[in-house]
């Protein structure tokens, strides 16, 4: 697809600074957030973490659940290469693919975590390609961006948008930008996201937002 292109080359453009960046652009947070993802997720044997990027979640699963074998999937080859010399020696595996199209046998998979990569996909789309490869009672876990008030959604998409883009734009291209700009706005409440896989079978058993509902960890369980 057009879109996972794009995405690939961008993190691929931007790898050697992409740690960096998002510590920077989440106020130091990111790490925590991460955390409460990992913990609130039940990984069970094998999690599978999508759109991985340097691997940074599959290194909190590896410390955090030391008898799973997480597997990190991502279409951005060069982010791929990073996230095996983080996790060089650990107990991981990691696969380029797309998250439509997941290399494994149905109802292989006991979890599925992501970080920032929901707003990107076809929420509809991806699920069901999830649902299909998870095990009956396995769990779903997004961090993401999330849709606040109105006052405080229109803020952040000010600052992205007008104070913080000449930033964004010394590491990405305005094409890039852009994309994140959309992504933003393609996010989802914890609500609508409860609403979206409950059409698919799951059932929401966390949610927690940070940063005055700007950010969002939702964990879902797959019921049927």
């Amino acid at each position: 697809m057009a879109q996972e292109k794009l995405a690939a080359k961008i993190f691929d453009s931007v790898v050697k600074r992409y740690d960096r960046f998002l510590n920077f652009a989440t106020f130091g947070f990111i790490n925590k957030w991460q955390e409460v993802l990992v913990k609130n997720t039940p990984a069970g044997e094998f999690p599978l973490d999508i759109g991985t990027g340097t691997g940074e979640v599959v290194s909190k699963l590896i410390q955090a659940y030391p008898d799973s074998f997480p597997v990190g999937l991502d279409v951005a080859p060069n982010m791929l290469k990073k996230a095996k010399e983080k996790n060089s020696g650990k107990r991981a595996f990691f696969v380029q693919a797309s998250a439509y199209d997941l290399p494994f046998k149905d109802s292989s998979i006991t979890s599925v975590l992501m970080s920032l990569v929901f707003r990107h996909l076809d929420g509809d789309k991806a699920v069901s390609e999830f649902t299909r490869v998870l095990k009956t009672g396995g769990h779903i876990g997004i961090l993401d961006i999330s849709k606040p008030s109105k006052v405080i959604y229109n803020s952040i998409f000010f600052f992205a948008n007008r104070i913080f883009r000449p930033v964004g734009q010394i590491i990405f291209s305005k094409e890039e930008y852009d994309y994140f700009m959309e992504s933003i706005q393609n996010s989802k409440t914890p609500e609508e996201l409860e609403d979206m896989f409950k059409k698919h079978g799951y059932s929401m058993v966390f949610s927690r937002t940070f940063f005055l509902g700007m950010v969002a960890v939702s964990v879902f369980k797959k019921e049927r």
